[in-house]
């Protein structure tokens, strides 16, 4: 049995963004429901939570469904924390693209400028500081 690029991203994330609280969402959920949930609490930071779908991808599309985009969009709209990490497989960056912007990645792609890039190999570190200070409830 071959293992989903996904999960090999997941496992990646748990194993090098050890300060953030991951939940991973497995089961049959509502339609649209990220992948991850992430929360952190941070003595200078505060405290934060967000969501994350995650996407690999060997081209510039990002595949994303009408539910996936709507739920996105409406958390972002209520003011609540979503990202779209896109893995290009065989280049082996990640591209961070805010919940807001569903709807253009889902049009635009990876041409789309994201939030945040991190190219291989993956500055770990830099990447959950990166979540940390976009989610931070400041003190």
């Amino acid at each position: 049995m071959t293992t989903k690029p996904e999960t090999k991203f997941w496992k990646r994330i748990k194993n090098n963004a050890s300060n953030i609280h991951w939940t991973r969402i497995e089961a049959i959920t509502p339609v649209g429901i990220p992948d991850l949930n992430g929360l952190f609490n941070d003595p200078k930071k505060g405290c934060g939570e967000f969501w994350v779908e995650l996407k690999c991808t060997s081209t510039n599309v990002v595949k994303l469904s009408p539910g996936q985009i709507s739920w996105h969009m409406y958390r972002s709209k209520l003011g609540g924390k979503s990202f779209i990490m896109a893995e290009t497989l065989g280049q082996r960056g990640i591209s961070l693209y805010s919940g807001g912007r569903t709807l253009d990645l889902a049009t635009s792609g990876l041409n789309l400028e994201p939030c945040a890039l991190f190219h291989f190999p993956i500055d770990w570190p830099g990447l959950e500081t990166w979540l940390i200070n976009s989610c931070a409830l400041r003190l």
